[in-house]
């Protein structure tokens, strides 16, 4: 796949996780719809008060509960898209990246460093190791299954790791750690750049996700060659204060 069908793919996937057409994401405007739980939606824990929004840098989608649907639309739907994206009610916002087929390239180790891999019946044994929560989910029977990692080795040490699961039928997230006497010499990005490979010679798309303040997270998926491809809402402070009065307001109360 080229870097446009790569996109493509991703915004068919987030209309099955928004309830929206993908078409909605390249259009100028904010689109309002009803979260639904739809088959092939990616398995992510969604909150009695739905709300998700999602922009490939042109149109916004905003998916939440039907009954503040009117509400939403009528305090949001004027709004440009500077002003919707930064409302008081939005705690945190997720920059998602994927790759580019002509800038991908694989990126060595640092000496001394000996790379290791991982199946999704060795997972087993990584799991007896802590502290690689954003490479590996430590959970068997998890929803979103480790498939793939590799790890960094320096003698019987193990310095990093990057792992990848299978949030749904084509898009598999990559995701990283090491351990911090080891960054800042470009193992992170060896290994996201390994892995990366690997998962695009499964058939999959990977996808690499971070917060909008991780500027060396944002690092790390540019020098591999992955490029920005969309930004949603992430920690959300949204309640409602009475279902029956459809009224909501903002409060420290996560939300997704």
């Amino acid at each position: 796949m080229n870097q446009k069908q790569i996109v493509q793919e991703a915004k068919k996937q987030l209309a099955v996780d928004l309830n929206c057409k993908p078409e909605n994401f390249d259009r100028p405007g904010i689109f309002f719809c009803p979260a639904a739980d739809l088959p092939g939606r990616r398995p992510f824990p969604r909150r009695e008060v739905a709300f998700d929004m999602a922009t490939f840098g042109i149109g916004t989608v905003v998916s939440v509960s039907d009954f503040l649907l009117p509400q939403l639309q009528q305090k949001l739907g004027a709004l440009d898209r500077d002003s919707l994206w930064s409302q008081p009610f939005l705690r945190s916002l997720g920059h998602y990246f994927l790759p580019d087929p002509d800038r991908l390239r694989p990126l060595s180790p640092p000496p001394g460093i000996d790379l290791k891999w991982s199946g999704r019946e060795q997972m087993k044994n990584l799991y007896e190791i802590p502290g690689f929560s954003n490479a590996l989910g430590y959970d068997l029977n998890g929803l979103r299954p480790d498939v793939l990692a590799v790890s960094a080795w320096s003698g019987e040490c193990l310095v990093g790791m990057a792992g990848a699961s299978a949030d749904c039928g084509m898009l598999w997230q990559v995701g990283v750690d090491v351990l911090p006497d080891w960054r800042g010499n470009g193992l992170a990005a060896s290994l996201v750049s390994h892995l990366s490979f690997a998962v695009l010679q499964q058939g999959k798309i990977p996808y690499y996700g971070t917060s909008s303040s991780n500027l060396a997270s944002q690092r790390t998926a540019c020098r591999v060659g992955y490029f920005p491809a969309w930004v949603c809402s992430y920690g959300v402070s949204l309640t409602v204060k009475e279902r029956n009065a459809q009224d909501w307001e903002h409060k420290d109360q996560n939300s997704r």
